[in-house]
């Protein structure tokens, strides 16, 4: 788990940006060589050409990246682009290999917490820093005036892909899921209070980034959570969440506003039309990944599925769509499995709530970072603990595509009503 502990630490801490003697340092040209030497070492490097399903979704998104940006239009970002996801797909494959099993998987999930919590520290001490400077240095995000009716006169935010605050929120709603599973069954009453202690400073520190996704994305989380342990039924979700539609709609204007003194909802709304402009007339390629900005004349999509869709297509959207789908179908397939230990059941749950508010606040900041990878490595995980592969069928592809129209449909209605 060395590897996996580097990663995460050059990812959240990223010393190579602030701690001497570390700043400038290559992280990757000696982390992935080294990680690659561990898997040979091991007998594990033929497993990295070993695909299942989600894996070859992730694959193949790849080789369409390249494709829409080769016939759409190559640009100065296009080599950085290719990098990272290049670099994304290695990490995605050497965490699967290198975790293995999901008893495994339980050291990764306390990993990403205990890295989440320092950031916590991190953030509340920026929050009341006398010189207003967080521990890198940093200063806070933008404030809009309509913060202040929920106390906030400044927004915390770290350094590396945290650093704006809705971006820093979402390092702290990956980890919520993992916090609240340890406050019930089937852990222990040491492990409940642990996490009840943990909860209250990670909800602070989504708080002080006075991001309004993350607000909405810990509702959700903490909704789902309370359903799901309660063993709610479909029937009572679908309602619970029109409940849920009006409580926001009387929620305080900072959080449901699409009308602030920055413009930041009004401007989201406006490349969500772009967007949907953008596969309209691009159906098959999109505008070419990397485009967005250039297509918009002013800003990328703030919506990582609107995003994907305009620069890639549909099809391109449904490459990415289908390794979400398949990632929670394998989990809901070990979910059913007999003779689970329930603390791995716990565990792969919370991974799921974990996905699925990185999902939710993808709906208002486009996330197409690392960590949403390292996630959906960690589901990939659990469907090699399956008997057999969770398998793809003709049905499991037209979910997807009715998926793809009614979002395409819903963001339509939505920007006609705006």
């Amino acid at each position: 788990m060395i590897f996996i502990l580097l990663y995460l630490t050059f990812l959240f801490i990223a010393p190579q940006l602030w701690v001497e003697p570390f700043v400038g340092a290559p992280v990757d040209f000696f982390l992935y060589p080294a990680w690659l030497g561990y898997c040979l070492f091991t007998g594990r490097f033929a497993q990295l050409f070993h695909l299942d399903i989600q894996d070859r979704f992730f694959l193949l998104m790849l080789v369409w990246i390249v494709l829409s940006m080769a016939l759409k239009g190559w640009t100065d970002n296009s080599p950085q682009i290719l990098q990272n996801y290049a670099k994304w797909f290695l990490m995605y494959r050497l965490t699967i290999v290198t975790v293995g099993d999901v008893k495994r998987l339980r050291k990764v999930a306390v990993l990403l917490l205990f890295f989440a919590l320092v950031l916590v520290v991190e953030g509340i001490q920026h929050m009341h820093s006398p010189d207003r400077l967080g521990w890198a240095g940093q200063t806070f995000g933008w404030v809009d005036e309509s913060a202040a009716q929920i106390g906030l006169d400044k927004r915390t935010r770290w350094i590396n892909i945290f650093d704006g605050p809705g971006v820093f929120c979402v390092a702290y709603t990956i980890a919520l899921p993992f916090a609240l599973y340890y406050t019930g069954a089937p852990f222990g009453w040491l492990t409940r209070i642990l996490g009840m202690t943990l909860v209250a400073p990670l909800l602070l520190g989504i708080y002080y980034t006075g991001a309004r996704g993350g607000y909405l994305t810990a509702i959700a989380i903490i909704g789902l959570f309370v359903a799901l342990k309660r063993g709610i039924s479909l029937k009572r979700l679908v309602l619970g969440g029109l409940l849920g539609f009006v409580i926001l709609m009387l929620a305080p204007g900072y959080v449901t506003s699409t009308s602030d003194s920055h413009h930041s909802a009004q401007h989201r709304v406006d490349m969500w039309v772009q967007g949907l402009e953008m596969a309209r007339f691009n159906p098959v390629l999109g505008v070419g990944k990397g485009n967005f900005k250039s297509y918009s004349g002013s800003l990328i999509a703030h919506n990582s599925a609107i995003e994907v869709m305009g620069e890639t297509g549909f099809i391109g959207l449904f490459l990415w769509i289908g390794m979400i789908y398949m990632a929670f179908k394998e989990m809901l397939f070990f979910q059913q499995q007999p003779s689970i230990d329930p603390v791995d059941r716990a565990y792969v749950g919370a991974i799921g709530l974990s996905i699925v508010g990185y999902l939710v606040s993808a709906m208002f900041v486009t996330l197409e970072y690392e960590t949403f990878y390292m996630l959906l490595a960690m589901s990939a995980v659990v469907g090699r603990a399956l008997p057999q592969p969770a398998p793809f069928s003709r049905r499991d592809a037209f979910i997807i595509c009715v998926f793809m129209g009614f979002f395409f449909t819903l963001i339509k209605i939505f920007a006609m009503t705006y």
